[in-house]
């Protein structure tokens, strides 16, 4: 299939020079179209990758690496192994492509183990010489000075106010599905490292039922962005909207606010949760006049859903009216 394409191919292009080179010269002027004349050059996908990584490397001259911690194998499952492979893939993407990009260091490196199984698996180049990841099996305080290494935890008290051009960062390589465990800041005690945690709460309003736990791109996109702008507002807008709370200051995330009907199993009566805000009174039918004036404080859906019952209510009434008189 594959030849006859080819064979093919190659017979349209020879059609076509055949009619270019019968025409006469006065007619064999630029013509763009493919298999034609062009002012561009092609650019292929590993031209673009060579661009990326070199740029990387660059950086490696002039910048500090961040630095990703590989001994958490033993405390992952099988998905979760999976899954930080990828992730640890993802954040490789998302850093070459950012126009600062950090130099990246693995540490406590099992080159048997699963995780670089599934790395290699999506990074088919990683073990290549010219390849921007350092790879070692030795540990970071083997590679840099204690005083400049922060362990980035979430579970310890010390806030991370800026970023700081003469420090390592030591990211976990771990994806916890379940309960966080405080895995890594018992590593940074042990080994009597400083530790820094985002500031997410100053900064952001999560919602009840997310967790505040990120993925290994998530936090070197904030590192990228905190390192170039070093503004956290910019920097936190990787953290993805799903988990914090929704417009209106409720717990619930937004994506529950599409559906009231789910709101209402937890929240009581649906007519008392969208109308709380329209003024009533007990015992007197709602003025047709007032309805454009009424402000229903939960969008369209909600507004239409209150057209609907004052107009059924109305027209019920002045059936009941009717049978009455």
């Amino acid at each position: 299939m594959k030849e006859e394409r080819r064979v093919k191919r190659e017979a349209e292009l020879k059609t076509l020079r055949e009619e270019k080179q019968s025409k006469p010269p006065s007619e064999q002027h630029i013509d763009y179209g493919l298999g034609k004349n062009t002012i561009f050059l092609k650019i292929y996908d590993i031209t673009m990758d060579h661009y990326l990584n070199d740029r990387v490397a660059q950086a490696s001259m002039f910048d500090l690496p961040v630095v990703y911690d590989h001994s958490y194998e033993p405390h992952m499952s099988q998905q979760e192994l999976k899954n930080t492979a990828k992730q640890l893939a993802l954040a490789f993407s998302v850093n070459r492509e950012h126009k600062n990009p950090f130099p990246i260091q693995f540490c406590n490196v099992n080159f048997n183990g699963p995780v670089m199984k599934h790395l290699l698996k999506h990074i088919p180049t990683l073990y290549n010489p010219e390849f921007p990841i350092n790879i070692s099996h030795k540990s970071y305080l083997d590679m840099f000075p204690r005083e400049k290494l922060v362990y980035l935890t979430p579970h310890c008290r010390n806030e991370m106010t800026h970023f700081d051009y003469d420090s390592v960062y030591i990211i976990g390589s771990m994806v916890d599905r379940g309960e966080s465990q405080p895995h890594s800041l018992a590593i940074a005690k042990r080994e009597n490292l400083r530790m820094a945690k985002l500031p997410l709460d100053r900064y952001l309003r999560f919602g009840g039922g997310s967790g505040k736990s990120l993925t290994l791109n998530q936090m070197i996109s904030i590192l990228l962005e905190l390192k170039t702008h070093g503004d956290w507002d910019k920097a936190l807008q990787a953290v993805p909207k799903r988990k914090l709370m929704d417009p209106y200051g409720n717990n619930e995330s937004p994506s529950t606010m599409k559906y009231p009907g789910q709101r209402s199993r937890d929240n009581g009566n649906l007519d008392e949760l969208l109308f709380s805000n329209v003024p009533r009174k007990m015992g007197k039918s709602v003025d047709k006049n007032e309805k454009s004036t009424t402000k229903i404080p939960y969008g369209e859906l909600a507004q239409s859903i209150y057209q609907y019952v004052v107009s059924k209510t109305s027209k019920a009434r002045e059936s009941i009216k009717k049978k009455i008189s």
